[in-house]
């Protein structure tokens, strides 16, 4: 079974996984696109799964209601994205 983890930010993100058990998928907090944005939350998810490949089995990108933040996941390749904006 594996769990979702929020990734706050690289450091934390390292330290979690160094310690703990199990796969895990990964996923942002919906407000770092942001104050990160949408290049450094795919640097820091990048990174997570290049260092822990049997951790890490699944990332989902969380663009909130970001229209440009969605262009870019998208343009990166991500399957799994979440955005929150309303349809018109």
């Amino acid at each position: 079974m594996s769990v979702v983890y929020k990734v706050e930010n690289l450091e934390d993100a390292r330290d979690f996984l160094s310690s703990a058990q199990g796969e895990y998928i990964l996923t942002n907090s919906e407000s770092s696109v942001k104050y990160y944005g949408m290049l450094v939350v795919d640097h820091m998810l990048e990174t997570l799964q290049k260092e822990f490949p049997k951790k890490v089995i699944d990332v989902i990108v969380n663009v909130d209601d970001d229209h440009a933040a969605l262009f870019t996941a998208i343009k990166l390749n991500y399957k799994n994205i979440v955005y929150t904006a309303p349809s018109s």
